[in-house]
């Protein structure tokens, strides 16, 4: 019977859920069928924008439903917003497909933009004249994010290594199953989950904007409540750290603030992910009552403050050295969000501090709204500062680039750098004074210098080698040793131990500029000199310049009085840059005494 009963009760919640959130499910199960069809055949037109447009319509119900609840009720207002998220969704993909036409990185970041703005108004909603904080809301949102990301992770490993071991075992199993099963996971399964685990909250009323809804109690919201393995970590493992953590920050800022900090590229990453943090741990420490949660409640607020102007006033700084960014307008924004948000902790009560909700939100869409969205003030700034380096260096002229080589470095660094950030943009199609660049990508030919520092001017290589099992008369020899013929500027002798009655011995002597092969006696006479070069002048005047010897092309043979030596190259590798070059020749070398 308690079988029975849990099973009833958990297919009563996955009802529930389905029931609460009917728009969301169903836009979640068309992603996973795109997703399915496209594993199978990765040739779906429009498959990004079709993905991208139900998962955003998923997302905008979601956060219509805590609308209703909040405050609505009726069937007619909830099949409004049934519509409205499934408009939305379709107007978004026809925008994406008809208008746009490319799914470009500023198109991408819009777009996160968005779910970012639909997810925080998913956390604030229930916050909203209602006894219930945004800190809790945020804890119930945070529980069940984890919570499933754990249980996802688990299920996806089981269900890998039951198909590896039916691959191993008893039928093959096409690798397509792995990521059926993934998508299966990710697009139904992980969001019926986490919506089941999102508590109906008091809803709204007219008489008293307190009163809850359908008999709810406090009981009923344990959602709210941090459980006690959260309540340990925070308290006990992440404020210790982030406060050891806080101290070498503040000593670091405090002893560089008059050097290199302000130019510091390490530094504004690492004060945004500390902003974060503590902006992350205030929110979850203001439902956990500790001692070390109402310490952090009071203090961290207060450092975050100096800590996000410094941020700020840097990334600012660094406006005149690398001009605006898309990237970099959003870490001032940040910054200004964290710096507000740290004065509201300082000053307000925890149940008073939902208004960073509307805040962070606000700033959100002015960072997408034209003309002072992110992207439009950043393209202007960057097409700018090329301009005005084209024009100072006399390199722009009736719309046509006029390639200079003799730059200073600064100005071939903003050339670069502003180059670098519209073309990854894709703003260059949009210029018309770049279109010679749009047309060929051919930096250097463009601006008459080159793109990357490092980038090589010179190179050539010939790699050339007589093929495995090719036959060798060594019947006229008295000697014979494999050697490995290495330019490393070292003499070196080829022989491990002096051959015959005289100790005769090969030496490979190496200078700057040649490598010579030696034969010499045990009193040191030298009987036989062959410089290496020789060979690599040979092999120069060869029309291809990798691939299979012959064997007369291998052999080179010198003979004097005193003896006769035969090279027999078996691999030549010749790399030459502009200001250096590398040889090696592996080789038999075979030796006649006269």
């Amino acid at each position: 019977m308690k079988k029975r009963d849990k099973i009833l009760t958990t297919l009563q919640g996955l009802t529930s859920t389905v029931k609460r959130y009917p728009v969301s499910i169903i836009l979640f199960l068309c992603s996973a069928i795109l997703t399915s069809c496209y594993i199978n055949n990765n040739k779906l037109t429009n498959f990004s924008e079709f993905l991208i447009s139900f998962l955003l319509g998923a997302t905008i119900y979601m956060l219509l439903q805590m609308i209703y609840e909040r405050f609505f009720s009726g069937t007619k207002i909830r099949l409004v917003f049934c519509a409205v998220a499934i408009l939305a969704a379709t107007i978004y993909y026809l925008v994406l497909v008809y208008v746009l036409k490319a799914f470009n990185p500023e198109t991408v970041i819009r777009t996160m933009v968005i779910f970012f703005i639909l997810i925080i108004g998913f956390i604030w909603i229930p916050s909203i004249k209602s006894k219930i904080g945004f800190s809790e809301s945020f804890m119930a949102v945070f529980k069940a994010f984890f919570i499933v990301a754990f249980y996802a992770g688990v299920l996806y490993l089981g269900a890998a290594l039951v198909l590896m071991a039916t691959n191993n075992l008893i039928v093959e199993v096409d690798s397509k199953a792995y990521f059926h099963v993934g998508s299966i996971i990710a697009f139904i399964y992980a969001p019926i989950h986490f919506l089941s685990l999102i508590p109906i909250y008091p809803g709204f009323s007219e008489n008293d904007n307190l009163d809850k809804v359908d008999g709810e109690t406090d009981s009923d919201l344990e959602e709210l409540k941090p459980s006690k393995f959260l309540n340990g970590l925070i308290s006990y493992i992440v404020i210790p750290i982030t406060t050891i953590f806080t101290a070498i920050l503040l000593l670091y800022i405090l002893l560089n603030i008059t050097g290199d900090f302000w130019k510091d590229n390490l530094m504004e990453p690492l004060l945004v992910s500390y902003s974060i943090t503590v902006i992350t741990v205030y929110l979850l420490a203001s439902v956990i009552d500790s001692k070390a949660t109402k310490y952090f409640r009071m203090v961290f607020p207060k450092v975050l403050i100096p800590v996000v102007l410094f941020q700020t006033v840097s990334s600012i700084l660094k406006i005149g050295e690398l001009g605006i960014t898309s990237g970099r307008y959003y870490v001032i924004m940040f910054g200004i969000f964290a710096t507000v948000s740290a004065v509201i902790f300082s000053i307000l009560p925890n149940k008073k501090n939902n208004i960073i909700a509307p805040i962070l939100i606000i700033l959100s869409i002015i960072s997408i709204l034209p003309p002072v969205d992110a992207f439009t003030i950043s393209k202007g700034n960057q097409i700018n500062r090329l301009h005005k380096v084209l024009i100072k260096n006399e390199m722009l002229e009736d719309d046509m680039i006029i390639p200079k080589a003799d730059l200073s470095n600064e100005d071939k660094e903003v050339i670069r750098d502003t180059i670098r950030y519209l073309d990854d943009m894709d703003y260059i199609e949009d210029i018309n004074w770049l279109q010679s660049y749009n047309e060929t990508e051919d930096f250097e030919k463009t601006f008459g210098f080159y793109q990357y520092e490092w980038t090589i001017k010179k190179y050539e290589t010939y790699n050339l080698y007589l093929p495995e099992k090719t036959g060798i008369d060594v019947s006229l020899y008295d000697f014979f040793i494999a050697a490995n013929l290495d330019w490393n500027n070292q003499d070196t002798n080829l022989l491990a131990e002096p051959w015959g009655d005289k100790g005769y011995f090969l030496i490979l002597e190496n200078t700057k500029d040649n490598s010579d092969l030696v034969l010499m006696n045990n009193t040191e006479d030298e009987l036989l000199r062959y410089s290496l070069n020789q060979i690599f002048a040979k092999i120069k005047d060869r029309q291809e310049r990798s691939g299979i010897l012959s064997p007369n092309e291998s052999e080179f043979r010198i003979e004097n009085d005193n003896a006769i030596v035969s090279i027999i190259t078996r691999n030549i590798t010749w790399e030459i840059w502009e200001d250096r070059e590398y040889k090696n020749i592996d080789a038999y070398i075979m030796v006649k005494i006269k």
